[in-house]
């Protein structure tokens, strides 16, 4: 037998020391693994781990997105930012949660707007969106990285979007008189100017970075909100945030198109589960949004979503 170097017997020991010491810092870390709210002194922590999760982001973009939320007052019993999971004292995993009413019935939800856990913690990443889901309250996830699906699906959360569809609304018919006005021009409304609900879901938005309209028929009045969206770095698209309904989009498509293509977006991404009929574009399946809750979200109402808050 060949005798072994006390040097090397030292230097296996001292690797295998290493290695338990690593073990049992692990083990001490998971031990001590919580889920718990957001708190202000939390945010540069919780930037600091975003912009690592989400590195096709600037850190700038999650500092203001964090600087829209603390400016937001959620309903009584909600975060302000939402959850974080915390190694000892170290912060590991982020469930950003905006909490709003919906326009139409006041109904409270929730969305969430940015997931990540490192990968050391990646098995308890679902106790972030479970605590959400305690809440009692509808939740959204309008945005779901494709690797977090299985997870979102077993935890009951439903599929109520499928796809995108793609349209070039100025080339729709134009079959009414349309008036199509930015928020600061409402004044120019002649019969039907936005009541205070509609005016202050078209101000938030605005305050977000959105295009809000008013558009003015014979027949009443319309909020419509978009986000510009870049493709192959081009801002060239608007995503639609939120209409009334897709029938009025399609019915006034055409004086809408018109508007934004002056404004440099020609294309128009509307959250479908199919070809819309009259309007003129390509539907792309596989972008599934999903929620749990009792009411399934309208397709066309994406308002107060990180979609129209943060932007993509």
């Amino acid at each position: 037998m060949t005798p072994v170097s006390p040097i090397y017997v030292a230097l296996m020991a001292m690797l295998a020391k290493s290695a338990e010491d690593r073990g049992n810092d692990m083990l001490g870390r998971v031990a001590k693994v919580r889920c718990r709210e957001i708190l202000a002194a939390d945010l540069e922590s919780i930037v600091e781990i975003l912009a690592a999760g989400f590195p096709r982001k600037t850190r700038a973009h999650w500092v203001q997105a964090l600087e829209i939320l603390s400016h937001r007052v959620p309903p009584e019993g909600f975060p302000r930012y939402g959850y974080m999971l915390e190694a000892g004292t170290t912060a590991v995993g982020v469930l950003l949660l905006i909490c709003f009413p919906v326009q139409e019935s006041g109904e409270l939800r929730t969305c969430g707007a940015a997931w990540y856990v490192v990968p050391d913690f990646r098995s308890w990443g679902s106790l972030l969106i479970s605590r959400s889901l305690k809440l009692g309250v509808g939740h959204m996830n309008v945005t779901p990285a494709i690797h977090t699906w299985p997870i979102i699906e077993a935890l009951g959360l439903k599929r109520f979007c499928e796809g995108t569809f793609a349209a070039i609304p100025a080339l729709s018919a134009r079959s009414e008189r349309t008036k199509v006005m930015g928020l600061l021009d409402t004044w120019r409304c002649e019969n039907f100017a936005p009541s205070a609900a509609d005016l202050r879901l078209l101000r938030d938005h605005e305050h977000f970075g959105c295009l809000s309209l008013w558009c003015e028929t014979n027949d009443g009045g319309y909020p419509f909100i978009f986000k510009r969206r870049s493709v192959k770095h081009l801002p060239l698209v608007a995503q639609l945030i939120y209409c009334t309904s897709v029938d009025d989009l399609v019915r006034l498509a055409g004086p809408i198109g018109s508007y934004l293509v002056l404004r440099g977006m020609p294309v128009m991404f509307v959250p479908a589960n199919g070809p819309i009929p009259n309007l003129i574009g390509k539907y792309f399946d596989g972008r599934p949004m999903y929620y749990r809750g009792p009411t399934r979200p309208r397709l066309g109402d994406l308002g107060y979503t990180e979609m129209a808050m943060f932007g993509l």
